[in-house]
């Protein structure tokens, strides 16, 4: 099992309950995310004092892992045969392997032109996302960033960005410069995902799939556009 890092609720359209334990307060749900992946989700409750406190924890199932799962779910006749005869047909390896962005830290867009130089900033704040673009000028001192606009929203919003605009398949991504092209627009990318997974991107009017995409949505989130 690989452990999912996130501080919020993994999306995942649940298949059946594996195990409920009412003494320990332990319940193990399976699921399947979007990308085809089997997802275990364990739910733990707490009684501190007098109030209930909830725990969640989420993991990546290899197929072996799924197949135990609903094994333990059929003997403990939390599923019925039927049931389990049908999900036993439709097992098959994730189609899609590419990771969800369930967390950030730090996610820096450096963009440069003929006649400008900028940097887009995204910080994790606690349940929200901070967005800052700076204006990058040249002084006697050397480079100096100079915030332009700065934007909060919540870290649901900003992960959803992220993971439409595939952001973790950009990693490694280099865009040499078009031939034939004289000038046009530069970029380079670093952002720190996922409890520490580190990736990198550049390009020279050359971008990856979706970076128009990300780059309307920061601005977007900085105007204040949404609906």
């Amino acid at each position: 099992m690989k452990k999912i890092n996130t501080n919020s609720r993994y999306s995942y359209t649940t298949l059946f309950d594996a195990m409920t334990d009412t003494q320990k307060l332990i319940c193990e749900t399976v699921g399947k995310d979007e990308y085809g992946n089997y997802i275990l989700h364990i739910s733990s409750t707490y009684n501190i004092g007098n109030a209930y406190s909830t725990s969640d924890e989420y993991y990546i199932l290899t197929v072996k892992e799924y197949k135990d799962r609903l094994e333990q779910a059929r003997k403990n006749r939390l599923i019925s045969w039927l049931k389990y005869r049908s999900l036993l047909k439709e097992i098959h390896e994730p189609t899609v392997s590419s990771e969800k962005i369930t967390s950030f830290e730090r996610i820096t867009l450096h963009i440069s032109g003929m006649r400008f130089r900028s940097e887009y900033e995204i910080l994790m704040k606690g349940t929200q996302a901070e967005i800052t673009q700076y204006s990058i000028r040249c002084s006697k001192d050397g480079d100096e960033k100079v915030p332009e606009k700065s934007a909060l929203c919540s870290q649901y919003e900003m992960l959803d960005l992220l993971n439409k605009c595939s952001l973790l398949s950009w990693d490694g991504f280099h865009g040499k410069h078009p031939k034939g092209v004289k000038d046009g627009i530069m970029f380079s990318l670093q952002a720190v995902l996922n409890g520490g997974k580190t990736i990198k991107a550049e390009g020279s009017e050359n971008f990856p799939r979706h970076y128009r995409d990300f780059t309307d949505g920061l601005y977007s989130l900085l105007n204040d556009d949404r609906q």
